[in-house]
């Protein structure tokens, strides 16, 4: 299954208002899988307790590496990384799940920002130095990190500076635009706690099962729209399936709505002028991600004749929409079944 990352799935910086780096807020509300207060409890503790030089686990030999494949093919990476800097936005999520706390991330992951991410991972997060942007690395702060393992996108934009960084120590490369949970397994698999990781799949997995069956009248019988609002324009875009915000719709199987003439058929991303929010009739449910936009909706004629809205179905989508690691994805697969309940009360 296909979930696009937010670099190939729309615009980012100024155009892109609901990437998962954006600043919205929100709360996580549950303890779900092996349990999130675990893993989150271990993590603080890794971090209170782990010597600042990062030395490796006494029945680890020094500088032993073992190979495993990364998006590019086969790396060797040391066989208990230490040291891991996560250059992207989604690995440090997973690092998190299994009790590592990386020594560099991403701008923005040290930030509060619970829309796009679950708070926890800012309490674990929220000390370390950031590194990167979408389009860059700092080389030097990564050098003084002394790092053993460093995550970068299989795509990034420029190739010295990957040169430098392997200089620096072994890169293991994700692929951004692949399938969420399968790049979720190879972090895993790098950082040597795949079993970890593979139950917590196993725990989605199952979640996912039970809420599709649970309400497959109304993923089968509804038709659902991902719709992002322009934060500075009049204009509107509906996202792709397997596009960022929507993971665990496409893993619950939910029927999307028809894409329309002059709407995006690929990775690309295309606003729409409001004039033509007469497009999105063929909805019967419109989640919206830029919530904080809507009251400038309510005066528009096309979109409150929309049907999904005079049936009051145009509604939140779940809160962190991104899904990076699969007891994020637990998160999000309760807020779908809060949606999904509202809908089944409307038949």
């Amino acid at each position: 299954m296909r979930i696009s990352a937010p670099r190939v799935s729309g615009p980012v910086g100024p155009d892109a208002p609901t990437a998962p780096d954006g600043s919205r807020a929100r709360s996580t509300r549950r303890t779900v899988g092996s349990g999130v207060a675990a893993a989150l409890a271990l993590v603080l503790a890794l971090a209170a307790c782990s010597s600042p030089d990062g030395d490796a686990t006494p029945d680890t030999v020094p500088g032993e590496t073992r190979t495993v494949q990364d998006a590019l093919g086969a790396v060797e990476v040391p066989v208990d990384p230490q040291r891991i800097v996560s250059t992207d936005f989604f690995s440090s999520s997973v690092l998190v799940d299994v009790g590592i706390v990386p020594v560099g991330v991403m701008s923005g992951i040290d930030e509060p920002n619970p829309a796009a991410r679950p708070n926890r991972y800012f309490d674990a997060l929220g000390d370390v130095p950031a590194v990167s942007t979408y389009a860059e690395i700092n080389v030097e702060k990564v050098l003084d990190l002394a790092p053993d393992l460093i995550i970068v996108d299989s795509q990034f934009s420029d190739p010295e500076t990957i040169e430098r960084l392997a200089t620096i120590a072994p890169i293991f490369n994700v692929d951004l635009s692949g399938s969420w949970s399968e790049r979720a397994l190879s972090i895993a698999d790098a950082a040597n706690r795949l079993d970890e990781v593979t139950a917590q799949k196993a725990d989605y997995d199952a979640r996912v099962a039970e809420i599709s069956t649970a309400y497959r009248d109304v993923l089968d019988g509804r038709r659902f729209a991902v719709l992002a609002l322009h934060p500075t324009e009049a204009t509107w875009s509906a996202y792709l399936p397997g596009s960022w915000p929507t993971p665990v719709w496409v893993d619950l199987g939910a029927t999307f709505r028809e894409t329309t003439d002059g709407e995006s058929t690929d990775d690309s991303f295309v606003w729409l002028p409001d004039e033509q929010l007469e497009k999105l009739s063929n909805a019967d449910v419109v989640l919206v991600v830029d919530t904080e936009q809507l009251p400038r909706m309510e005066a528009n004629g096309l979109w409150t004749s929309l049907p999904a809205v005079t049936d009051g179905l145009a509604l939140p989508n779940v809160k962190a929409s991104a899904t990076s690691s699969f007891l994020w994805g637990l998160d999000n697969l309760d807020d779908a079944e809060e949606i999904l309940q509202k809908v089944q009360a409307t038949a």
